[in-house]
C-alpha cells in the first residue's frame, strides 16, 4: 500500500506548493509512482505549477462529491514519468463532502501509488481536518525567518491534536551565509524553537520562481547535464522518505552532474524499495 504525505504550514507563502511539487517529482525520478493531490481548496495554484491548468477537466470535488471516479478525474503531469495529478475544485462553496468519502478517494490512491503528495490548505477547515486525517505522515514547511518558524510550530500542534505522532520538518529557501554570519537562524535554532524533527533543507534558489512561472516542473525529465542546489535538495528529501541516508546538506551548494547525481540516489535506497536497479 503506498503512503500518503501531508504537506502544510499555517503560514502562507512558506512554499507548501513548491515543496510538494518539488518531493513529488524527485519521488518520480527514483521510479516510484506518485500522485500530487491539490488539497487547497481556497488557493488551487498547484496546477498553474505544474503547467496543467488547460489540461483538467475533473477535479478532487467531483470525485469527493461523487460526480466522477478518481481515474476519470486524475490525469499525468507532462514530461514526468510516474507523476499523475487531482486538482483542487475551480469553485468550492463550503459545502462538506459526504461522511468517508475521502477515506474512499485515499484508500483507492493507496492502491494505484506508491506517493501519494497531498499540498494543504493554510486554513483549518474541515477538508483539511479530513483530509489531514487520511494522511500517515505530514510534513510542515517553514520559510527560514523567525515568523514562519512559530507558524511551522503552531502547525505542528494542530496536527498533534489531530492525532499525527509523524511530523517532520521541511525548511524552504534556506540561506547558509545569513545563518553563519547571524542574520538568520541557524538549522539546529530552527528545530529548537519549532521543536519538529527535521527531515530537509532547500537551499534559497533565484531561477525557481521562474522556472515555476513556466509551469516547469523540478527535475522534469529535460536533458540537462547538472542539477541546481535545489533540486539536489529536493532528491535528498525523496531519498529519506523512502528510507535512505543522506547527509544534510549533501550536494547542495553547487550544481551537481546529473547522471552522477541520480546513480549515487540509488545507491543510497534501501534494496526493497520499488526504482532501484
Amino acid at each position: 500500500m503506498g503512503r500518503v504525505i501531508f504537506v502544510t504550514a499555517f503560514k502562507g507563502g512558506a512554499g507548501k506548493t513548491t515543496v510538494s511539487a518539488g518531493i513529488s517529482a524527485a519521488l518520480a525520478a527514483l521510479g516510484k509512482r506518485v500522485c500530487i493531490v491539490d488539497g487547497d481548496f481556497g488557493m488551487r495554484c498547484m496546477d498553474l505549477v505544474l503547467g496543467m491548468e488547460a489540461l483538467v477537466s475533473r477535479d478532487c470535488g467531483d470525485v469527493l462529491f461523487g460526480r466522477c471516479t478518481p481515474q476519470e478525474a486524475i490525469v499525468p503531469v507532462p514530461r514526468q514519468e510516474n507523476l499523475h495529478f487531482l486538482a483542487a475544485p475551480g469553485r468550492y462553496d463550503g459545502r462538506p463532502f459526504p461522511h468517508g468519502s475521502e477515506e474512499k478517494l485515499f484508500s483507492y490512491l493507496r492502491k494505484e501509488y506508491d506517493y501519494c503528495i497531498v499540498d494543504s490548505s493554510a486554513e483549518l477547515s474541515e477538508y483539511y481536518r479530513r483530509f489531514a486525517m487520511q494522511a500517515d505522515e505530514a510534513l510542515v514547511v517553514s520559510l527560514h525567518q523567525t515568523t514562519a518558524i512559530r507558524a511551522a510550530e503552531k502547525t505542528a500542534a494542530s496536527l498533534a491534536q489531530l492525532g499525527h505522532n509523524r511530523v517532520r520538518l521541511v525548511v524552504n529557501c534556506y540561506r547558509e551565509a545569513f545563518a553563519k554570519e547571524g542574520s538568520l537562524p541557524t538549522v539546529l535554532e530552527m528545530i529548537h524553537r519549532s521543536h519538529v524533527p527535521l527531515l530537509g533543507v532547500v537551499p534559497f534558489s533565484e531561477e525557481l520562481p521562474a522556472f515555476q512561472e513556466k509551469g516547469r516542473l523540478l527535475l522534469d525529465g529535460k536533458e540537462r547535464e547538472k542539477l541546481r542546489p535545489c533540486e539536489v535538495a529536493f532528491l535528498n528529501v525523496a531519498l529519506r522518505l523512502c528510507g535512505g541516508t543522506v547527509p544534510l546538506l549533501q550536494g547542495t551548494h553547487r550544481p551537481k552532474r546529473k547522471k552522477k547525481c541520480f546513480s549515487e540516489a540509488f545507491g543510497r535506497l534501501p534494496g526493497d524499495i520499488p526504482g532501484k536497479t
